[in-house]
C-alpha cells in the first residue's frame, strides 16, 4: 500500500498484519540469519544437496555451514545424512528440506510477495 501521489522516496511502508506475520516469523531464531534463509531457499528449490553444494552455493566455511545446518536440523527444518564416501576420502553429508521447512519457506516467501513494493 503505497501512496505513490507523494514519490518513491516519501512512499508510506505497507503495514498492517503481513508485515507483523514476517516480524514473527524471521523473529524465530533458526530464521535469525540470511544464510540459514538461503540455505532453506537452496534446499527448497532442489530438495537435497550436498553439504560442499551448499558451501559452494552460500560462501561459508566448512564451520559456519555446520552451525547453520545444526540450527536447521534443531528446528526440524532440514533432515542431514551422512555417508562413508565410496572413494574412500571421508564422510559425504546430504542436506534435505523437511515438510516442515518447505512450508516456512513457502510461507515466507508468500509473506514477502504479498508486500506491496
Amino acid at each position: 500500500m503505497r501512496d505513490e501521489s507523494l514519490g518513491p522516496e516519501n512512499a508510506t511502508v505497507p503495514a498492517g498484519e503481513e508485515i507483523r506475520a514476517l516480524n514473527r516469523q524471521l523473529g524465530d531464531p533458526s530464521l535469525k540469519s540470511s544464510t540459514r534463509i538461503l540455505i532453506l531457499i537452496l534446499l527448497s528449490m532442489n530438495r537435497r544437496m550436498s553439504a560442499n553444494e551448499l558451501r559452494s552455493m552460500t560462501g561459508c566455511g566448512k564451520g559456519s555451514l555446520v552451525n547453520h545446518l545444526e540450527k536447521l536440523q534443531g528446528a526440524g527444518y532440514v533432515r542431514i545424512q551422512t555417508s562413508k564416501s565410496f572413494r574412500g576420502s571421508g564422510r559425504r553429508q546430504t542436506v534435505e528440506v523437511t515438510e516442515m521447512g518447505l512450508k516456512e519457506c513457502k510461507t515466507l516467501l508468500q509473506r514477502i510477495r504479498g508486500l506491496d513494493v
